[in-house]
C-alpha cells in the first residue's frame, strides 16, 4: 500500500465515523464523527487536508462500506476536492463482505461505529485484493443509473408474471398446459384472459372467436382458427369455480395483468433513456456483434466505464463481474466442483449473461460454444452453458474496447 494516509469511513444516514491511519497504523487524529451532509463533507475534506499538508503527503487512500447510496456523496465530493487533487485521492468502495469476513479475524466482539471505521482503514492499509477504485465519470453514472433502474424493473417484471400465472391457473387451470398462444402471456393471450370468462369463450362460434384472436393478434398467428379451437379446448377442460369465487379471481388477474402492461411500459421507457444518453458516450463498437443491442452493451460499458481501471485485462473483468470459478485445492486434494463465486458485480454479471444468451442465438460461434457446454452436464444445462458462455464474451468484449474494431466472426 503506497498511501501516506489511510481513512476508514463508517458511513450512515446521518453520520460518518472517521478513522485517519498513516501506512504504519499510526492514528493520525482522533477519531471523529461527521454529518453526513454537504457541510459535513466538506468539513471532513478540510481537516484532511490539513493532515495531508502537516505530513507533507503525497498519497490519500479513502475506504468506506458501499452500503446503499450512503458512501456515494462523500466519495464524489472527496474525489472532486481541489483541496485534496494534490494528493491524488484513491477511494475503495468495499463490499460490505469483506469487512465483515476481516472482522472475524480479530478477538473483539465489539461493533461501534469507531470500531467499524478502525476496522475498515485497517482493511484498506492491508492493501491486498481491494475492491476497483471509485471514479466518478459523469456520462456513466447517468447511464448507470437507467441500466440499473431496468435491472430492477426486469426482475420485478419477472415476478410479476410468476403471481400472474399462478392466477391464471385459478381462472384457466388448462391454459398453461394446452399452451394454445404458445407463451402464456402474450399480449393477445392478456386480452382474452382480462375480458372474457371461460362460459363467454366456450359459448363464442368458433368464427368469431378465430375472427377476434386474428385481430388482437394483428394477422399474426399462422392458424388462427387452430389457436381458437385450442382455446375453446382450455375452457372445455379447466377446472370451473364457483360463480362468487370467480368474479374475484378474474378481478384479481386483471390487477396482475395491469402490473405487467406497466412494467412493461417501464422497460421501453428506459431502454429510451439509455439510448439517448449512449449517444454522449465516446464511440465503441460492441454492437458490432450480433444480438449486442444498444440496451445490453450500455449495461455492460456502464458498469466498467473505462476499460483502462482493469489494465484492458479480461480475466480482471471477469473477476470483477463475477464470472470466476475460485479453485480449492489442499495438499494433494484439488476439489473437482468449483461452484461461481457469489461475489463481484450483479449488474455486470446479469448484463454480461443476457448479451451472452442473445449472441448465442445469432453467431454461429458463440452458438457453437453454448451447445458444447449444455451437452457436457445433465443438470442446469442452460444456466451452465449461458455463464460459460458469458465468460467467453468478456474476453471478445475486452478486446473490441481496447482496439475499437469491429467484430468479425472467425472463418471455418
Amino acid at each position: 500500500m503506497l498511501a501516506d494516509v489511510v481513512v476508514g469511513l463508517d458511513v450512515h444516514l446521518k453520520t460518518n465515523s472517521v478513522y485517519v491511519l498513516d501506512a504504519q497504523g499510526t492514528v493520525l487524529r482522533p477519531p471523529q464523527r461527521y454529518p453526513n451532509t454537504l457541510p459535513g463533507t466538506q468539513q471532513l475534506i478540510q481537516d484532511l487536508a490539513e493532515v495531508l499538508s502537516a505530513r507533507d503527503a503525497q498519497h490519500l487512500a479513502v475506504g468506506a462500506e458501499a452500503t446503499g447510496w450512503y458512501w456515494w456523496h462523500p466519495f464524489r465530493l472527496i474525489a472532486e476536492s481541489p483541496l485534496l487533487r494534490p494528493y491524488t485521492p484513491t477511494l475503495y468502495p468495499f463490499n460490505p463482505r469483506i469487512i465483515s469476513a476481516f472482522r472475524r479475524t480479530f478477538s473483539s466482539p465489539d461493533k461501534t461505529d469507531r470500531l467499524d471505521a478502525q476496522l475498515i482503514a485497517d482493511r484498506l492499509r492491508l492493501g491486498r485484493d481491494l475492491p476497483s477504485p471509485f471514479r466518478y465519470r459523469e456520462v456513466y453514472a447517468r447511464l448507470r443509473l437507467w441500466t440499473r433502474q431496468r435491472y430492477h424493473v426486469v426482475q420485478d417484471l419477472v415476478r410479476a408474471k410468476v403471481r400472474a400465472m399462478a392466477t391464471v391457473y385459478l381462472k384457466a387451470s388448462a391454459l398453461p398446459i394446452l399452451q394454445p398462444f404458445g407463451v402464456a402471456l402474450t399480449a393477445t393471450s392478456r386480452e382474452i384472459l382480462a375480458t372474457y370468462s371461460l362460459q363467454e369463450l366456450e359459448a363464442l362460434p368458433l368464427k368469431d372467436l378465430t375472427d377476434l384472436l386474428d385481430n388482437l393478434g394483428r394477422h399474426g398467428f399462422r392458424d388462427p382458427e387452430a389457436t381458437a379451437r385450442g382455446v375453446q379446448e382450455v375452457a372445455k377442460t379447466s377446472y370451473p369455480l364457483p360463480e362468487p369465487l370467480r368474479l374475484e379471481v378474474e378481478g384479481v388477474l386483471r390487477q396482475h395483468l395491469a402490473t405487467v402492461r406497466h412494467l412493461e411500459r417501464q422497460i421501453r421507457d428506459c431502454e429510451k433513456e439509455i439510448r439517448r444518453i449512449l449517444k454522449d458516450l465516446p464511440p465503441h463498437t460492441l454492437e458490432s456483434i450480433p444480438g449486442m443491442g444498444p440496451v445490453l452493451a450500455a449495461g455492460i460499458i456502464s458498469e466498467l466505464g473505462e476499460l483502462a481501471a482493469f489494465g484492458y485485462d479480461e480475466a480482471k473483468v471477469a473477476h470483477y463481474a463475477g464470472l470466476h470459478w475460485p479453485r480449492a485445492q489442499s495438499g494433494d486434494r484439488v476439489r473437482e466442483d468449483t461452484p461461481l463465486t457469489r461475489r463481484g458485480n450483479r449488474y455486470l454479471r446479469y448484463y454480461f449473461c443476457e448479451a451472452a444468451n442473445s449472441v448465442r442465438m445469432h453467431d454461429a460461434q458463440y452458438a457453437a460454444y453454448y451447445q458444447r457446454k449444455y451437452a457436457e452436464v445433465p443438470t442446469h444445462r442452460h444456466q451452465r452453458a449461458v455463464v460459460l458462455t458469458a465468460r467467453k464474451l468478456v474476453r471478445l468484449v475486452v478486446a473490441l474496447l481496447r482496439s475499437g474494431q469491429v467484430y468479425e466472426p472467425r472463418r471455418t
